[in-house]
């Protein structure tokens, strides 16, 4: 079979999923990239739509043995994905898969059960979002909820960034700070927003971080407002001994997130 062509029609949709937002919105789809992520994919039991490998690929890719018999698997001509790619060194392979797109109510049952979850408040970086994603599944969080005007999680850079997280953890996305507050207090949730440190904050090692939780971070640039800060109870800093004001955001996420693990971990046993 001769390989498909840059102005084949598949391609071309391929072509518009990732490079347009509306599109996978529309389609409920998200576009992955490379062999791995695919199988983090399968493995979370997410449908796959179609799959596009370069010849070489074709007949060498072990997780293509994975893929149901009636997911469409086209052979693509070598120069095609470099030339629709947004990255400067392609993978020889691209999936399109369903996205399962969470409610705030698919984080309920595992608060209540005294897990936690991360919130952030307008976050602009595809790096940030995924890494986030990414430290958010491994700490063991029951969901992320992307609140305000945060970035496309279903842009492939954070669907890269994330490593296949994406597809392990519960993601919330289009929902108000206001919200999100709200369901939780309704659960019992203890707000904590991450600030620099000040007269109202506590360590992040030092706050009880046990039972229903929500770990609140903010804007690249500005963190939380004063708005959004007064919707929150709770302060938490995490103590710097060296000159630097602030973490980066999906750090610090990072570092909340495991504190609540690690709490979590040596809760008394009763």
């Amino acid at each position: 079979m001769t390989p498909l062509a840059l102005h084949n029609q598949h391609v071309q949709r391929l072509r518009r999923l990732i490079g347009r937002r509306e599109s996978r919105l529309g389609e409920g789809v998200v576009v992955v990239e490379g062999a791995k992520v695919l199988a983090e994919a399968l493995d979370a039991g997410i449908a796959v739509d179609a799959v596009f490998v370069t010849a070489a690929v074709a007949g060498a890719e072990p997780v293509l043995s994975r893929l149901a018999r009636d997911v469409p698997l086209h052979t693509v001509a070598d120069d095609v994905l470099g030339r629709i790619s947004d990255t400067k060194t392609p993978q020889p392979l691209c999936a399109v898969v369903r996205r399962r797109p969470d409610a705030l109510a698919a984080l309920e049952s595992g608060l209540r059960a005294g897990g936690f979850a991360i919130v952030a408040v307008d976050l602009r970086d595809p790096g940030n979002a995924g890494t986030l994603l990414r430290s958010a599944e491994a700490a063991g969080a029951v969901g992320v909820v992307f609140a305000g005007s945060s970035v496309d999680v279903t842009s492939p850079k954070v669907v890269r960034a994330s490593a296949g997280a994406l597809f392990h953890v519960p993601v919330v996305a289009g929902v108000s700070l206001d919200e999100v507050v709200l369901a939780f207090a309704g659960w019992g949730v203890q707000a904590w927003a991450a600030v620099v440190s000040s007269d109202e904050s506590v360590d992040h090692d030092q706050a009880n971080l046990l039972g229903p939780t929500a770990l609140v971070v903010g804007n690249e640039a500005r963190g939380l407002s004063a708005d959004e800060l007064a919707l929150i109870e709770g302060r938490l800093t995490i103590p710097m001994a060296g000159r630097t004001e602030s973490l980066n955001v999906s750090m610090s996420a990072t570092i909340l997130a495991f504190e609540a693990a690690r709490q979590r971990r040596h809760r008394p046993h009763s």
